[in-house]
């Protein structure tokens, strides 16, 4: 039965429950400000009435928070994608700065007066004056290439110390993760709330996701683990397990990111992270940065070799020599295989006198896919016969040397392209690309070495006429595109991606903010609702002490009876 007195435990739990609800509202209040901070409710249910036949008042369950985990999983994951637009348009932007062509002072308008010095050298073949403007201009465009390659080199460089950064904050906010697990772990078996610790486990989650795209779930013992890249466990539980920056990469210099279990192994996971700035900063690394400096290598290195091409075989004013020596050289296991990059064909070298007349041609046959280096050395020895006047020489360093002892020679017809690719009279130099492109040192001292024409003729400018109708021939995709289109393409392309990464970023924004909305609309502090849910906790303090007070009145009567 009920007695008075077990009216009063009533009437206590009634006034507990009432009080816990003001202190739920009050710490709702002073939080009101707080944009990482979830609305907490007070959960009631009524007493198990046992073995009475009327209540037994109200039962305080918790506290519990105003969120919805869909929602959070939902944020949180779009938090991955959105660092990762921003990281994309960041570096877009950057690149657009490094490829600019306004002011008229870019890569393109430095090629346009690259080809525009050899149309006026070829109105005056045996110009001194266009043939060091030709130098100048070439210069000028060579510098342009390697500019824009070390601003690229130095791009990937920065977006690889930044991989480096953003590793060891994930590791710092694993090790956060887990500490946050023990203590909301702890909390709970106290029979405590860890509301606010669970607030702040989850703004961590929030930052972690900006970094790496993760997978998470909260468990029945109130920790969470933390999966990413395609099942790697980062955080379980209490422990957390550290991703690795190191230098076991393809590419010297270059971070690969791996990741250490709790046994040592490590695992690859370079290139197994989805979203986030670490995975995005790999991708713009590896693809994006580095296959805008694999187009403009592209173009310098074909713009160099079809320009060699026609040069090589040409002469200037003074293009005679007793010796020549190859730009390149090819390493011991290459020398061993075909020469590679030529053609089947006839090549010629031709001995002059000393009025330039052309005493004896020495020709030889090259088959493309099966001579060696040392086997064109031996044809063109075999071809010049008894004659010591002229010899060819394979170096210990894989250079080959040319070489005439009494007259001197020039290059003649070349069906195979032999003199472009080993680099014999070339006009650019380059191993690289665009990274090291050069004009050739000896025509930077001396001009009048510039080709301009063939076999030694005077005032001949079909060399210098071939070289700039390049301009207008398609050289570049198969030869179905000239340089200017290529580059061209290459800025619409760069423009567009642009334009892209920006509205991508845009409409990503967009989509946080409708979660971020949804989830304030149900976990934000309403300050009407609170002040009106004080005013019911304070009536029902109210009513639970004058509730007291009369069975404590009635408690007095019957003593007094």
């Amino acid at each position: 039965m009920n007695s008075l007195f077990s009216q009063l435990n009533l009437g206590k739990r009634a006034l507990f429950a009432q009080q816990s609800g003001m202190s739920v509202a009050g710490h709702n209040i002073a939080n009101v400000n707080n944009e990482n901070y979830t609305r907490q409710r007070l959960d009631l249910e009524e007493q198990h009435p046992r073995k009475s036949r009327f209540g037994m008042g109200v039962d305080v369950q918790g506290v519990s928070r105003m969120t919805d985990q869909f929602t959070t999983k939902r944020l949180i994951a779009e938090h991955a994608m959105q660092g990762s637009l921003q990281l994309r348009e960041e570096t877009y932007v950057r690149l657009e700065r490094i490829f600019s062509e306004m002011e008229g002072n870019g890569l393109r308008q430095s090629m346009n007066e690259f080809w525009n010095s050899w149309a006026d050298l070829s109105t005056q073949p045996e110009s001194q004056v266009y043939r060091q403007e030709l130098v100048s201009k070439s210069r000028g465009m060579t510098d342009k290439f390697q500019g824009i390659s070390q601003d690229l080199i130095q791009s990937r460089r920065d977006l690889n110390g930044r991989i480096s950064e953003k590793v060891e904050r994930v590791n710092q906010l694993a090790m956060q993760l887990a500490r946050q697990n023990e203590a909301v772990q702890q909390t709970d078996r106290g029979e405590g709330q860890a509301n606010d610790l669970k607030d702040e486990r989850e703004r961590t989650l929030t930052e972690l996701s900006k970094l790496v795209a993760i997978d998470w779930v909260e468990n029945e013992n109130k920790t969470i683990q933390v999966q990413m890249g395609g099942g790697w466990q980062l955080v379980n539980g209490r422990k957390s397990y550290k991703l690795e920056a190191s230098y076991i990469n393809e590419e010297a210099g270059m971070f690969s990111i791996r990741g250490l279990d709790a046994h040592g192994l490590s695992t690859d996971m370079t290139h197994a992270l989805r979203a986030g700035e670490v995975g995005e900063l790999v991708r713009l690394r590896d693809e994006v940065v580095a296959g805008y400096k694999k187009k403009l290598d592209t173009l310098a290195s074909e713009l160099a070799f079809k320009v060699n091409r026609l040069h090589a075989v040409g002469t200037g004013m003074d293009s005679s020599v007793q010796e020549m020596h190859s730009s390149f050289a090819l390493k011991p296991e290459a020398q061993r295989m075909p020469l590679p990059f030529i053609k089947s064909g006839r090549f010629e070298a031709k001995l002059v006198d000393n009025d330039n007349h052309i005493t004896k041609v020495i020709s030889v046959n090259i088959e493309a896919g099966k001579d060696t280096l040392a086997d064109i050395v031996a044809k063109m020895n075999q071809a010049a016969g008894e004659n010591p006047n002229f010899s060819a020489k394979l170096n210990t360093d894989g250079s080959v040397t040319l070489e005439s002892v009494k007259e001197r020679f020039i290059l003649g017809d070349d069906e195979t392209e032999f003199g472009a690719v080993m680099g014999f009279n070339n006009f650019f130099e380059t191993l690289k690309g665009a990274e090291d492109l050069r004009v050739s040192p000896r025509l930077v001292e001396e001009p009048l070495k510039i080709s301009t024409g063939k076999n030694l003729i005077p005032g001949d400018n079909q060399v210098a006429l071939a070289v700039h109708g390049l301009q207008f021939e398609p050289n570049m995709e198969g030869d179905t595109i000239t340089f200017d289109e290529y580059y061209n393409g290459v800025l619409a392309q760069l423009g567009l991606e642009t334009q892209r990464s920006q509205n991508d970023r845009k409409s990503q924004d967009l989509v946080v903010d409708q979660f971020q909305k949804i989830r304030h609309q149900m976990s934000s502090v309403n300050m009407d609702e609170e002040v009106a849910d004080m005013v019911q906790y304070q009536r029902g303090y109210e009513a639970a002490a004058k509730f007291i007070s009369t069975v404590d009145d009635m408690t007095k009567t019957v003593i007094h009876m």
